[in-house]
This record gives structure tokens, sequence and C-alpha cells, in this order.
């Protein structure tokens, strides 16, 4: 039997009237079959592999009907069944496992209840940003999702929201399916993997001293006594964000002077007991100690959540451009090593897990210490004076004094 074979076009196909099977010259296997109302159905005519030999006889994966499915849409799919076939994926066993698959809202559960529960790691802010970042993707069948899918979705999030957000978004998507993949939830390749992220380099910015001023008067004048009060407890404790607004009144002890963060609320996971100074206290104290929480909200958590409206707006107030509400994480420790204060007393302060995060921390922020430490080093080489070896003043040529001596001559 003479195997029909040509380029699959949209003119090639008008031409057709003899039902049977005609094959693409572009594709392998990829084939239509023309019945005798001449509706045409799209193919993959082609043995599978099962375990390390083949079928007895090949096989027939439709795959959908002309001209619904576009000529190219079909090719395209076509060679990705070539592609799974190569792989040992039968075509047919991944539909009956694509049928059963969980949806993404059902994965996300899943790595909550047997990964982030296990780990003591904050449940709350991790489905927060989940849903922020994929929340229209919730009731879509996780096998659905696509590398392109992830891709375009990693570049919508960093022209939004920022390259870092972005980053951390395809983070979690890869952790979460390859989870599922483990667990053999489903079947298949991890979409988020081997997604290229964006360069991401180290915030230097702190508040800096000409800044203080400013900031002091914008928190002062500022009418939400939530989020004045938030903002100083955040550069006074030097705590990230979310462990701040959910700080709780059963983890303040007042006559011991501490506030403890327990471990699952950290991002180390490690429990931090802080010793509260007079002015932390001081704020405490005279804010409404009824309810759960210090910062109350009505949202799901049942505290404030995101004070990124009123923050843009004391900046503006306070004169202050490219300031994050984490870089006052940063700012403490700059000050505390700008006075004297040692490596080991920051990281206690900032609970780092690892000492090398504190470091990196300490040999950007500690200029001031370090100008201040050279010019005592100056003083003592040279005198309180500080007075250069050599200026400009006392330099003389040598063409001014050869013209001084022709002149006395």
């Amino acid at each position: 039997m003479t195997i029909k074979k040509f380029k699959f076009t949209k003119t090639a196909f008008e031409k057709l009237s003899a039902p049977g099977y005609y094959y693409d010259t572009e594709v392998r296997g990829f084939c239509i079959r023309i019945n005798k109302n001449r509706s045409i159905t799209y193919y993959v005519y082609r043995r599978f592999r099962v375990g390390t030999g083949f079928e007895s006889k090949p096989q027939r994966v439709k795959l959908g009907f002309f001209p619904e499915l576009p000529i190219e849409e079909a090719r395209k799919r076509a060679e990705e069944i070539n592609a799974e076939a190569a792989r040992n994926d039968h075509p047919l066993r991944l539909q009956r496992a694509y049928r059963k698959s969980p949806t993404l809202a059902e994965l996300l559960q899943a790595y909550i209840e047997q990964h982030i529960k296990k780990k003591r790691k904050c449940i709350t802010e991790t489905e927060r940003m989940f849903l922020r970042w994929f929340g229209d993707w919730m009731n879509r069948k996780a096998m659905s999702i696509t590398r392109e899918d992830v891709e375009v979705r990693h570049s919508e999030i960093g022209e939004t929201r920022g390259k870092y957000a972005a980053n951390r978004a395809l983070e979690l998507m890869r952790a979460i399916f390859n989870k599922a993949l483990d667990w053999e939830l489903i079947e298949g390749r991890n979409p988020a993997a081997k997604i290229s992220q964006f360069a991401e380099f180290s915030r230097e910015r702190v508040l800096r001293e000409d800044e203080l001023e400013g900031f002091k008067q914008a928190i002062e004048s500022e009418p939400n006594a939530d989020l004045r009060d938030f903002i100083m407890l955040a550069l006074y404790t030097g705590q990230r964000k979310a462990n701040v607004l959910g700080m709780r009144w059963a983890d303040i002890d007042f006559e011991g002077h501490t506030w403890r963060i327990p471990g699952e609320v950290m991002k180390n996971g490690q429990a931090l007991t802080l010793a509260l100074t007079e002015r932390e206290l001081e704020i405490l104290r005279r804010r409404n100690q009824n309810g759960e929480y210090v910062f109350p909200g009505t949202g799901k958590t049942g505290h404030f959540v995101e004070p990124k409206k009123g923050w843009k707006k004391l900046l503006e107030r306070a004169g202050i451009e490219d300031l994050h509400i984490h870089d006052l994480r940063r700012s403490l420790a700059s000050y505390m090593a700008s006075t004297g204060a040692n490596v080991a007393l920051i990281k206690n302060a900032l609970n780092h897990k690892d000492i090398q995060t504190t470091l990196n921390v300490y040999a950007r922020t500690a200029k001031d210490a370090e100008r201040k430490a050279r010019d005592r080093a100056h003083e003592h080489m040279f005198g309180a004076q500080n007075k250069p070896i050599v200026t400009s003043t006392n330099i003389v040529s040598f063409a001014e004094r050869h013209a001084r001596k022709q002149k006395k001559d």
C-alpha cells in the first residue's frame, strides 16, 4: 500500500477528497484521516516504549479536528507526543493521569500540610504570597500548567512587582511541583524547572543620617497610630516586617522586658527572645492591649498586613526615595555597627542563623565606624591638628626657584 505524504497546509487539505490516512512530511507519525463526510481528524501514529521493549502494534493518538485545531498547533502537539514517547511517557497513560491530577489549589494545600508545617515555616505568609502571584490559576489542573505559562507569569511579576518578587514566586512554584512529583501526586515534568531567574543584587540601602530629621518629622505627623508604631518598632527592633505585624500580646513580657518570637513564624525556624528597650516598651504600653495581636486587623490573618500605601505617603512627606521597610532592619545593623557593636551582638539582635549573613551586612554598613577609626589613626600618626604633610601653598616648582635665583643674581 502506498503511503500518501505531503506537507500539511490548508490549501492541500482543500484538494483532498478520497477517504483514508495521509501523513505529514514535517513531523514523524503526524497524520490525518479523511472521513466519508470529508471531516478531517489529526492523529499521531507510532510505537511507544514499554519498559525496555516495544508494544507489538503501533498506536494512533487522537489530537483533534481540523479546522478547530489549526495545523501548526496540531503539528506542535505531535512533536510533544514524540518527545514524550522518547522519554517513555506514554501519552494515553499521561492523559489518564491528567484526568486524575489535582488542581493547583490542592497541590498548594498538600505542600503546606506535608512540608511547610513539618518545617515549622510561616504558613500564612507562604499562602498569601502564592495567592498573590498565582491566585487566578488555583482551579486549574496542576498538569495543565506549562513551562511557557510559568515563564510568562515570571516576566509579568517582574514587571509589576519587581524582579526579586518574581524570583521568589518562581522558586515557590518550583518547590511545590518538585514535592508533588516526589510524592507522585502528578506525572510529567516540573514546569518551573530550568527557567532563568532575574539577576539579583544585594541591597545596601539604609536610613542615612541626613534623612533622620525628615523621617522623624514624618513619623511625628503620621495620623495613623498603627502605622506610626509599627514603623518605629520595625526600626527599633530590627525584626522582619511579617514578625512585627504578627506580634502577639502573649509573647510580650513587660516585667521581664522581652519579646519572644516563636520559631514557627521565623524565617530561619529559630525562636528568638528579644530584650526590649525602654523606647520599645513605651510604644507597646500605650497601645490597646485587648485582643490577640499588637496590630489587630479585620482580614484573614487577624492582624495588620500590608502598610505599603501608608509607607509610601510617609516617605513622600519625609522627602526620602527608594527606602523599603526591610531596609529599616539593615539600618539598625548599620547604626549598631557605627556605635561600636561587634558582629556577635548584631547577629543575635537580627537572629541570623548564619554568621556570614551578619558579616555581609556588617561589612556594608560599618563604614562610619571604619571612617572614625581611620580618623583616630591619622591623629595618632600626625597629631590632633590632622594637617596634611604637603599642601599646595608650600609647593614651589623647580621653575619658580630657578626664576627667583636669577632675579637675585
